[in-house]
Parts: structure tokens; C-alpha cells; sequence
């Protein structure tokens, strides 16, 4: 208390407090922890009141002049006056459609397949992905989209496989052109499926007047 003129005054609040006054009893503002007692010298109170620090996933200067989540997390921070002064709900995103990985802050990457990133933001939906499918590579198709995640298969007249990967190009093809068949001549045979050809070449039996087994065998003229 303050003395004026014979009588005694209340002393005014302590900083970063709320009450009536330190007598009556004083209490620590929201985001602040410590106490604040009265005593009988100058200023006539003590007071530990501090700004409580930012909690996990969030940053700021102090919970009393505002903290957010880090990127990657959804939620909020609130100033209370129990302890420990502050509510977060702070949580980390899980990793968007067409990625994989623990949580957005601890890292996703694209699936197998996809081309692209994700990054954590700070603002909603606290990601950004650029993941995207891969198209199928030469000599190869996919139906009804022709892209990796879809099953890419060797064109006709090609044997081998496509499967997907992570690394660039996020595919490995193994397609490659099927030889022409025997009794065939060609640079390839690129139809139809295993062996990824047809073929109906056939011997020309002996003509007229001529005996043999064929004509690729040899034939003679008759006596």
C-alpha cells in the first residue's frame, strides 16, 4: 500500500498480471507463468511473471505475442493461465495423394510412378505437391490413361515389361522388338503378343510336272 496523507493505498497490478490489486491477489496474464506476491517494500510486490516460449511445432517470439505452427502442421497456439499456459493442437499433415512418408514435416516423397515433390507450407492445406504420373515410354501403352502408375505393357511385337520406380525416370522398360521368324525377313516383327508375332509362311508344295518335297526343299521336272 501506498501512505497519502496519513492513509493507506492499494498499489497498482505488477506487470503482465490481472487482479485487483497485489494484496487482494494478483495472478499472472495468459502465456505467462510465475506469481506475484505482496510484500511490505517498494514497488511492495514481486512478481516471476515471464512469457512462456513457443511449444513444439510452433514458432514465435513467446505464446503471449502469438506463436504458429511450423510448416506442415495444422492447428493453432493459445494463450491460457493454467499451466503450462498455452493450448497447441499443433499436428503434424499426413502426406497428400500420390505420395509416401511418415508426415508431410518428416517428409514424403512421390509414389513410384509420379514425377514431383512435396513441400511443407505454412499455410492450408500446409503442403504442396507436384507429384504427377509419368507417361508410358516409347514402344509401350497403358489403358485407359497411358501412364506408369496405370501398367504400362510392351507394344505389340515387343517383348520385355515396364515397372515403375522413384528415381527418375521413375520407370525402368525392358521393351525391345522380336527378330522376324524363321522363313521370315524383316528388321522386326512388331505385332500380336507372346512370341509378339504370327506368321503363316509356308512351303510352296511342287508345281506341276515337277516332283520334290517343296519349292524351299527343291524340286526337279519329272522324266
Amino acid at each position: 500500500m501506498l501512505a497519502t496523507q496519513g492513509q493507506c493505498q492499494l498499489r497498482p497490478l505488477a506487470p503482465n498480471s490481472a487482479g485487483v490489486s497485489a494484496p487482494i491477489g494478483c495472478s499472472c496474464n495468459a502465456g505467462y507463468s510465475g506469481a506475484v506476491s505482496a510484500v511490505t517494500s517498494s514497488p511492495f510486490y514481486t512478481s516471476s511473471c515471464a512469457p512462456v516460449p513457443c511449444p513444439a511445432n510452433s514458432a514465435g517470439v513467446n505464446v503471449p505475442a502469438g506463436c504458429s505452427c511450423n510448416a506442415g502442421y495444422s492447428g493453432a497456439v493459445s494463450a491460457v493461465t493454467r499451466s503450462p499456459f498455452y493450448t497447441s493442437s499443433c499436428s503434424a499433415v499426413a502426406c497428400p495423394t500420390d505420395s509416401a512418408g511418415v508426415s508431410v514435416p518428416a517428409g514424403c516423397s512421390c509414389n513410384a510412378g509420379f514425377a514431383g515433390s512435396v513441400l511443407a507450407v505454412t499455410s492450408t492445406p500446409f503442403y504442396t505437391s507436384s507429384c504427377s504420373a509419368v507417361a508410358c515410354p516409347s514402344n509401350s501403352a497403358a489403358l485407359p490413361l497411358s501412364i506408369v502408375p496405370a501398367g504400362c505393357l510392351c507394344n505389340a511385337g515387343y517383348s520385355g515389361a515396364v515397372s515403375a520406380t522413384t528415381t527418375s525416370p521413375f520407370y525402368t522398360s525392358s521393351c525391345s522388338e522380336v527378330a522376324c521368324p524363321a522363313n521370315s525377313a524383316g528388321v522386326s516383327a512388331p505385332i500380336g503378343s507372346s512370341p509378339f508375332y504370327t506368321s503363316s509362311c509356308a512351303p510352296v508344295p511342287c508345281p506341276a510336272n515337277s516332283a520334290g518335297v517343296n519349292v524351299p526343299a527343291g524340286c526337279s521336272c519329272n522324266a
